[in-house]
């Protein structure tokens, strides 16, 4: 206990380095994205870009959580900053939207090692009352990456190419690597590593079933849809049944017997459904709706990121005198009204009331997401806090993964059902609407109709996002009354 003391600083710096990197492969790509589908034609695969990296992620989060558990926080840690690097350097090299794709895939599968062992291995280092502020300082990672990310991704792709956007985690991943393997040292009790394979399997098959279901639907292939959607059910039915048996199983099922483990967890999903939402979406946006060029877009997250950091504060100090439902109740229903904001905004509002708004959300999610995740570890014994650390991320990965495909879905049934209106454009020029550089080859006649056609499609997509926010809402009403019985 002593070394791990004497280094904290300097462990807890390559803590936020390693966020740092998370956030900003982020914020980059998103900032990329219209690049990179007027580059290589894919604004039908633009989902699977992001839902195929949170898909592995969320595959891999709780194996992680468990091996943390296990055989300690720094190999676990380890092991996941290089399968990410290598994810990174990958795609940095991929020539067609495939190759992208598959590296992205690797890419998931490193980063279900970082955060969730990142924030277990603050879990260790500070007490629980500390503990969201020290959050909150993780945080200003997500808001100095928003600056930097959309301004550095924009002068990449604008004067060298959208590959190279991948290759800023390669520097920050190699410091944090040598901070931890110099500086960090476990001090927790390692236990035998038994490894609930039965349960990956079944888990995976779960997850990866539902996801290639929902994409089947924007595909229009019902057969599959039904095919994938059975296998998921009976993956989750025989996950379930592992998990009530299994020596060391990969989720205790017995956590979710606390109202607060189960509300923390389901409000995290729900309201991480909603942001993924606001970062993916908003920067395509300002691009195709506002003409804006990547560099300028990508700038519209950025105060909500910035202020993030204010939003874990407040968390930690309301957690210190109310309860977490208590935050909840005023944090969830700002974020419902600003998700019915988006819905409603015309598509020509001005960017600085983006940017204005954008200080709210950040506060409000900010709050939320520090205070579900500190409420989850509260719950649990010292032995499953990596577990428990863990399933808190899977859950908001789950959700964004699967939420990212719908929405992919809902915008491309949007825009087609719109189109069948106007028998002169053609879906492919969305792809270059959403793309400044190509936007200026269209014929001047379409661009107003086709920025319609994108604002219905976004607009749909951020409606979905309020019912995500007023089930966050409802269901911390519930937990609120079950915990006054």
């Amino acid at each position: 206990m002593e070394a791990k003391a004497k280094y904290v600083g300097l462990i807890t710096a390559a803590i936020l380095l390693s966020t740092f990197m998370s956030a900003i492969e982020g914020t980059v790509i998103s900032t990329a994205m219209p690049t990179i589908i007027g580059s290589l034609h894919g604004i039908k695969l633009m989902s699977w870009v992001f839902s195929i990296y949170m898909l592995m992620t969320a595959v891999a989060t709780p194996i992680y959580g468990k091996l943390s558990d296990l055989i300690g926080r720094k190999p676990a840690m380890l092991s996941g900053l290089i399968i990410f690097l290598i994810g990174s350097m990958m795609s940095g090299v991929s020539d067609s939207m495939g190759t992208l794709i598959f590296w992205r895939a690797i890419q998931g599968i490193g980063a279900g090692g970082i955060m969730p062992v990142a924030f277990t291995i603050l879990a260790d280092l500070y007490p629980i009352e500390k503990r969201a502020s020290i959050m909150g300082l993780n945080s200003t990672a997500w808001g100095v990456a928003s600056m930097v990310g959309p301004l550095v991704g924009g002068y990449l792709v604008q004067n060298l190419s959208w590959h190279w956007v991948f290759f800023i985690n390669l520097p920050i991943g190699i410091i944090t690597i040598a901070i931890l393997i110099f500086f960090y040292k476990d001090t927790f009790e390692k236990r035998q590593a038994i490894i609930d394979y039965p349960g990956v399997l079944w888990m995976s098959v779960f997850i990866v079933g539902l996801l290639l279901g929902l994409q089947m639907i924007s595909e229009a292939n019902w057969l599959l849809m039904v095919i994938f959607f059975v296998a998921s059910v009976l993956g989750l039915v025989l996950f379930i049944k592992r998990e009530r048996k299994a020596p060391e199983p990969l989720i205790d099922l017995k956590m979710f017997k606390s109202v607060d483990f189960t509300a923390a967890n389901t409000i995290a999903g729900l309201t991480a459904g909603f942001i993924i939402a606001y970062n993916i979406y908003l920067p395509t946006w300002m691009q195709a709706l506002g003409g804006m060029k990547p560099s300028v877009a990508g700038f519209v997250v950025t105060p909500s990121s910035v202020v993030w950091m204010f939003g874990a504060v407040i968390a930690g100090r309301v957690l210190a005198k109310h309860s977490a439902q208590y935050l909840f109740k005023f944090s969830l229903f700002v974020g419902m009204l600003y998700a019915i904001m988006l819905a409603v905004m015309p598509g020509d509002a001005p960017f600085v009331l983006f940017l204005a708004t954008g200080l709210i959300f950040g506060l409000t999610m900010g709050s939320t997401i520090t205070a579900s995740t500190v409420m989850a570890q509260q719950t649990v014994e010292p032995s499953q806090i990596g577990m428990a650390t863990s399933f808190n991320n899977l859950a908001r990965a789950m959700v964004q993964t699967m939420m990212t495909t719908v929405y992919g879905v809902v915008l491309n049934v949007s825009m087609s059902i719109a189109l069948q209106s106007h028998h002169n454009l053609h879906f492919a020029e969305l792809n270059q609407l959403i793309d400044p550089n190509t936007a200026k080859n269209l014929p001047a006649s379409h661009i107003a109709p086709l920025r319609d056609i994108m604002t219905f499609g976004l607009h749909n997509i951020y409606w979905v996002g309020a019912l995500l926010m007023l089930g966050a809402v409802l269901t911390n009403v519930w937990a609120t009354r079950q915990l006054k019985k």
